[in-house]
C-alpha cells in the first residue's frame, strides 16, 4: 500500500514513489513541535483554496516524524502513515510520507502556523526535464532510480520541480 501524503494531496494526481524509504528517524526534523495539533485542512482548485472534505486534521508527533490518524479511529496510530520531515533550507522541507514499507514525497513549507504542501507531482517532474536520469516514469506512475543514484540528493534536486502548493494546514 503506497503512502499517502498528508492524506488529501494526492487529488492531483501521481506523486514520485520509492519502494524503500530513503530517509528515517535521524534524518527528520520534529518542524512542527513535539504536541499534537489541530489544523484546518484546505485543497487548491484552479488557484482557489477550499475548505478540504476532511476540514480538521489532528498532526500527532512520535519521536522525530508525525502521523496523521484516520478521523474515524483518532486513537489508533498503527495504520496511520509516518511523516518525515527533511530540511531542504530556511522553511522549506521534503515530505517522505512512508506507509507499507514504501514511501511518498511532497515538498513543504512552514511558517509556524500555516503548512503549505506541493506533491512532487509526477506530472510536473516530467515536464521540467531535468528528472530523466533519477526516475522511471511508467504510465501515469513515477519512481526514483534505486541502483546508481544518490537518492537523497537526487530528490533535493527534484524537490525544485514541484508546483505550487495544493494543500495547505493552518493551526487552529
Amino acid at each position: 500500500m503506497r503512502a499517502v501524503i498528508l492524506a488529501t494531496v494526492l487529488l492531483s494526481g501521481c506523486v514520485l514513489h520509492s519502494k524503500t524509504p530513503i530517509y528515517g528517524e535521524v534524518d527528520a526534523v520534529p518542524v512542527l513541535g513535539t504536541k499534537a495539533l489541530n489544523f484546518k485542512v484546505a485543497t487548491r482548485d484552479n488557484g482557489i483554496w477550499m475548505a478540504a472534505d476532511n476540514p480538521v486534521a489532528r498532526i500527532v508527533p512520535e519521536g522525530r516524524h508525525y502521523v496523521l490518524p484516520d478521523p474515524a479511529t483518532p486513537k489508533d496510530l498503527s495504520t496511520a502513515g509516518r511523516y518525515f520531515f527533511i530540511p531542504l533550507g530556511g522553511q522549506r522541507y521534503l515530505i517522505e510520507a512512508v506507509a507499507g514499507g514504501e514511501a511518498d514525497y511532497a515538498v513543504a513549507t512552514w511558517d509556524g502556523i500555516t503548512l503549505l504542501v506541493s506533491a512532487m507531482d509526477c506530472d510536473a517532474l516530467k515536464s521540467g526535464g531535468k528528472a530523466g536520469a533519477l526516475v522511471t516514469f511508467k504510465d501515469d506512475d513515477c519512481s526514483l532510480i534505486p541502483d546508481g543514484v544518490q537518492q537523497a540528493q537526487a530528490l533535493v534536486t527534484l524537490s525544485e520541480l514541484t508546483g505550487p502548493p495544493t494543500l495547505r494546514f493552518t493551526r487552529r
